[in-house]
């Protein structure tokens, strides 16, 4: 009798599928953009950190959201590691229009909220831009010539002013996101939707900024 609930308890035990996804990314460059932000005084080089940081939390969190959205709705046998491979190999930004046009939402009457945040689309593309100029390598220089001083476009944006625009974008979009997770019809327990919010969608460690 023993020996068969020993069976039955390693077979339960077998079952049971356990997910672990790292978060370091996400909160070594939210711990990287308080430590910027605390600074009195900000060099270029601060900045330059600041952005690719502060673009590194929003894109990894976004894209470990949505593998957290889709493997929860999956029901085919298939296997998840292949279906987290195709899924990851959508952009974060297209992840993020299929997710708000088709997904089941319950506005519980906020539909006007859903509009204004329909705005998010076009934020996260305009948030990247800077981080793409930096990490594709565009120039950066300042050309003094015949009296005149020109800069490069990227080494126009490199500025404390579009660092308070970054955080505005930013904490805009994840006050977008949790809109529409929060009316989100989904399987997710009010406990398991917080966690996630915390874990991914959250904008709290850029509240000195604001």
């Amino acid at each position: 009798m023993e020996i068969e609930n020993a069976k039955e308890d390693i077979t339960i035990k077998e079952s049971i599928r356990m997910e672990i996804e790292s978060d370091y990314l996400i909160i070594s460059n939210r711990e990287k953009c308080k430590k910027i932000l605390a600074k009195p005084e900000l060099e270029d080089n601060d900045l330059i950190d600041f952005f690719i940081a502060i673009h590194i939390v929003l894109e990894v969190g976004l894209n470990t959201f949505y593998r957290h959205i889709y493997l929860s709705e999956i029901q085919k046998t298939i296997d998840r590691i292949k279906i987290i491979k195709n899924v990851d190999n959508i952009s974060f930004i297209d992840k993020t229009i299929l997710f708000i046009y088709n997904s089941k939402f319950d506005f519980q009457g906020k539909i006007e909220d859903a509009d204004k945040y329909h705005s998010i689309l076009d934020e996260i593309k305009n948030f990247s831009e800077i981080r793409n100029k930096l990490l594709h390598g565009h120039s950066m220089a300042t050309i003094y010539e015949d009296g005149a001083t020109k800069q490069s476009e990227l080494r126009k944006l490199i500025n404390p002013q579009r660092l308070e625009q970054q955080v505005k974008r930013f904490n805009f979009i994840m006050e977008g996101m949790r809109f529409y997770f929060d009316c989100l019809k989904s399987n997710f327990s009010p406990a398991g939707k917080q966690t996630i919010e915390d874990s991914y969608l959250n904008d709290s460690f850029l509240n000195k900024a604001s």
